[in-house]
């Protein structure tokens, strides 16, 4: 084995004695002769060098009775020299300049591990002006830590009593209390004993340390009332100020009793879990590439907004799903809709994230290719909440598709990134609109946020449209760091990169969607209606080519409306599916012209529409004017019933000269002209001009 200066051994002493057991360091190798040897052990002692024989250490070494060991330095030795003060080096340098001549000459260091008196030693310490044990000290730390000049750094770090407590029986330590004027006269310093000391630990433990607990200053209020009532009635009759502990020293020693227990003892193991544990892990390193895992939530817009058909109609706070993939921080899906957290709201949000994106931008005025938001794959897992998903209709569409995870209660850690979006979404979208709560941070008597409502449910969605397609392509460093794809392809770390670079080197767990499979599973089931003018559902109407060449609307007018499975799309009016009589597929319709009322508007319009004319119904089941109209009527009808009654003539007496009986009517009600009037007429006509007047026309272009 080679054997270098500064080497250390462990040497397991046998019944020769060549050494006594410890570690060693190799201070100097005498070529075939001997190594000079340090005993590292026992560091406050002052020692000398100890001489082997070169052999005599090998046949050590060969035995097992040596092998290298390790000695830690402390860490004031191992500082860069910028970081070690100006003061300490110039200590450091002036020590080192005593023992320079010593530890230069190998002659000294073998005479001094090999002889029991030696001048040298003394000789130098009166050179220096300095005493012999000293100079011995400085020595000793030099070959202690390394024969490096640093090893005579001052050992300040080791200085206090680290670990144990200080007793203090007559002066208290540190600076005492100085007064602001010299009016009032200071009391000092209470000197706790060992039992002030208990006394706080138990009043802590039992008033403090728990997630319920009181605060320091009420736990202090506590501690004196319950430890030292007597000592504040005397000094309270003395008029003196009373002999307890300071609320200062409660703080302090709270710290030393329990400076692991502090954080985990004041709070919930839930809300340690959430917001005080360590963060030493990430999220990446298990779902690195897309589609491993989607994260779907559900929030409450912070802000209001007003009805698409009457804007004096507020609507409330709609609900905004989010699905974000863990892998690339892309948001993948989105719906917005006036439905709390539900199944039906999140079913839309999946179907935003499953199916492409263009057709779907386009029913909110955005216009996009599918490669500028790529996201229509099944991804292999879902993480969610046991709320809204862990019913058995969620699972029967997802399970045969994705795997369902969820996440514990009162976790959203467990659901970081959508979480985190929808506080990005927040600070660069919402918080800045017309009718906005600002996520509640209202001032008392400022306006209330529902009088600036102006944005209508579509608007309020096409904002966030875009807002998701922004953030897809933000930078963040934290995917720069994930994956050496985006640098060796020369990338921005951006959601929507991380994205495609993985796919197109196969690293990712995305399966393609079918449309048709998405829009069975996915989309809420409803039940339309085929009549005459159509596939009739919420009041609208639609159609297609199939049902247009079918006659299916014409067998419909026979035969009566038949009920239809459907499947709708709560984004939009303009369209939904059906599954018509005798087909498997489920087919698109679009609405008609005479449904154009709602054209472009979400499907709650529509309902709002059906609501509202209940409503109308409700308020005036009949007309007012209708009452008295209904009671002329029936007075009308008595009379002639009445006059009916009193006639006595016979029915064929009054079914006879029906024809001359109408002449003479209509001579009776009618104005009729005399002879002398009809001269008068036909003179007056043949008086006028038969001259003809042509109108000017019109120029032609």
């Amino acid at each position: 084995m080679e054997i270098y200066k500064n080497d250390v051994f462990y040497i397991n002493a046998d019944e020769r004695g060549l050494v006594s057991t410890g570690l060693y360091r190799v201070l100097d190798i005498l070529p075939k002769s001997s190594l000079i040897l340090f005993p590292l052990d026992f560091p406050n002692k002052v020692r000398r060098p100890i001489a082997v024989s070169i052999s005599s250490f090998e046949a050590e070494l060969k035995e097992g009775r040596a092998y290298k060991g390790k000695y830690d330095l402390p860490s004031y030795i191992r500082l860069a020299e910028s970081e070690i003060k100006k003061k300490y080096k110039d200590l450091r340098d002036k020590n080192f300049k005593l023992i320079k001549k010593l530890v230069d000459s190998r002659i000294f260091l073998f005479d001094y591990a090999t002889k029991k008196r030696i001048s040298d030693l003394s000789q130098q310490a009166r050179l220096v002006g300095k005493d012999r044990n000293y100079i011995a000290k400085l020595l000793n730390s030099y070959w202690q830590y390394g024969q490096d000049k640093n090893a005579l750094l001052p050992k300040y770090s080791n200085c206090g009593v680290v670990g144990s407590e200080r007793n203090i029986h007559k002066k208290p330590i540190g600076a005492p209390p100085q007064n602001r004027t010299l009016a009032t006269q200071n009391t000092g310093i209470y000197l706790l004993t060992s039992i002030d000391k208990k006394q706080m630990k138990s009043a802590l433990s039992k008033y403090h340390l728990k997630p319920d607990g009181l605060n320091l200053r009420k736990t202090y209020e506590q501690l004196l009332r319950e430890y030292y009532a007597e000592e504040i009635r005397r000094a309270d009759a003395l008029g003196s100020e009373p002999k307890v502990p300071s609320y200062r020293q409660l703080y302090y020693w709270k710290k030393k009793f329990f400076a692991k227990e502090l954080i985990i003892n004041t709070t919930t193991k839930r809300d340690f879990e959430l917001n005080r544990r360590a963060l030493l892990g990430s999220s990446k390193l298990k779902w690195a590439s897309p589609g491993n895992c989607y994260e779907i939530d559900a929030t409450v817009a912070d802000v209001h907004i007003v009805s698409e058909l009457n804007t004096d109609k507020i609507l409330g706070r709609p609900t905004i799903y989010s699905v974000v993939d863990r892998g690339s921080a892309m948001i993948v899906g989105l719906h917005v809709s006036l439905y709390y957290a539900s199944w039906r709201a999140a079913r839309q949000a999946l179907a935003s994230a499953l199916l492409p994106k263009s057709d779907y931008c386009k029913e909110y005025n955005v216009d996009i290719i599918d490669s500028d938001w790529p996201a229509f794959h099944v991804p292999q897992r879902l993480m969610c909440d046991n709320g809204e998903m862990i019913g058995l209709k969620p699972q029967e569409s997802l399970v045969p598709m994705m795997e369902l995870q969820f996440s514990p209660p009162y976790r959203p850690d467990f659901k970081a990134y959508v979480e985190r979006r929808f506080g990005l979404l927040n600070s660069e979208v919402i918080h800045e609109l017309l009718g906005s709560t600002k996520g509640g941070k209202v001032v008392r008597g400022s306006k209330d946020p529902r009088k600036d409502a102006a944005f209508t449910l579509k608007k309020f969605t096409q904002l966030l449209i875009e807002a998701a397609l922004r953030l897809n392509n933000k930078q963040y460093e934290s995917l720069g760091r994930a994956s050496s794809l985006l640098i060796e392809n020369d990338l921005e770390p951006t959601p929507l990169n991380y994205w495609k670079i993985h796919v197109e080197n196969f690293q990712h767990s995305l399966k393609i969607s079918d449309v048709s499979d998405v829009i069975g599973r996915i989309y809420p089931s409803a039940n339309a209606y085929l009549t005459r003018d159509g596939v009739e559902y919420n009041g609208l109407y639609y159609s297609n080519e199939l049902i247009k060449s079918g006659e299916f609307a014409a067998f419909a007018r026979t035969q009566g409306r038949i009920k239809l499975d459907a499947r709708i799309n709560e984004n939009t009016t303009n369209y939904i599916y059906v599954k018509l009589p005798g087909q498997d597929e489920f087919e698109k319709c679009i609405l008609l012209n005479k449904s154009n009322l709602l054209k472009n508007c979400p499907m709650v319009e529509a309902e709002y529409v059906l609501d509202w004319i209940k409503t109308s119904k409700n308020k005036k089941p009949i007309n007012v004017q209708s009452i008295e109209s209904g009671k002329k009527k029936s007075e009308l009808i008595a009379s002639v019933r009445s006059r009916a009654k009193q006639s006595s003539t016979s029915f064929a007496k009054k079914t006879s000269q029906v024809k001359q009986n109408r002449k003479d009517e209509i001579l009776n009600t009618t104005n009729q002209l005399s002879k002398s009037d009809e001269v008068h007429s036909q003179n007056k006509h043949s008086s006028q001009s038969n001259d003809v007047y042509y109108l000017p026309r019109r120029r032609k272009d």
